[in-house]
């Protein structure tokens, strides 16, 4: 085999390994409800009765995301996703009142994610690493006497893992999703998230 040849041979693999692998690259959309967990929030009750007596904000509420596979070795898949999440609750952690939507959690957050191959196809998990903008007033006492709710921002780093199981050509089942990180900024506060959900899809690789 002379030089040219090999030349063009491997040429020739690379730009099919990369059809192959552009050929594999998939869009979905996807939407989930989410319970969550945000620690380290002090009460600042002057009797130190508050709502919650370990510091933590129980919010709950609805992620809508999407993400993009674009890159496939072996069994591992590789792409990007971006999501916002939505949560509220009744009750925070720094006092004992409350009342609709009176700690609130919003984020929008971005990273890289892989999927993993299994011997059974219609299995799919995948692991997340992502960080963005988190954003909450669970954190910080109301302004008197009014209560204004006061929000504070921060910069939240947060990994996933889930497993989304195919119902049909183009709809998995978010069977679970746990997720576990931490906001930096005027403090610092440990988060853990669970949800469920569905993933849209033009079409499910085979």
């Amino acid at each position: 085999m002379t030089t040219s040849f090999r030349r063009i041979f491997f040429t020739g693999v690379l730009i099919g390994l990369g059809g192959v692998s552009a050929a594999r690259a998939q869009f979905a959309a996807y939407g989930m409800v989410n319970g969550e967990r945000l620690k380290a929030v002090d009460c600042t009750d002057q009797q130190n009765i508050c709502a919650s007596n370990d510091g933590t904000v129980r919010p709950y509420g609805g992620t809508l995301g999407g993400y993009y596979d674009f890159r496939t070795y072996g069994p591992v898949t590789l792409g990007a996703d971006a999501r916002a999440t939505f949560l509220n609750s009744n009750k925070s952690a720094f006092t004992y009142q409350g009342g609709p939507d009176f700690a609130r959690h919003f984020s929008v957050l971005g990273g890289a994610r892989a999927t993993f191959k299994t011997p059974f196809k219609v299995l799919r998990p995948y692991v997340e690493i992502a960080a963005g903008l988190g954003r909450t007033d669970a954190t910080t006492p109301p302004m008197l006497p009014a209560l204004n709710l006061v929000y504070q921002n921060f910069t939240q780093v947060q990994g996933f893992a889930g497993l989304d199981i195919a119902l049909f050509d183009n709809v998995d089942l978010r069977a679970v999703e746990l997720g576990a990180g931490e906001m930096f900024g005027s403090g610092s506060h440990t988060i853990q998230t669970i949800g469920v959900g569905l993933v849209f899809h033009p079409t499910r690789e085979k």
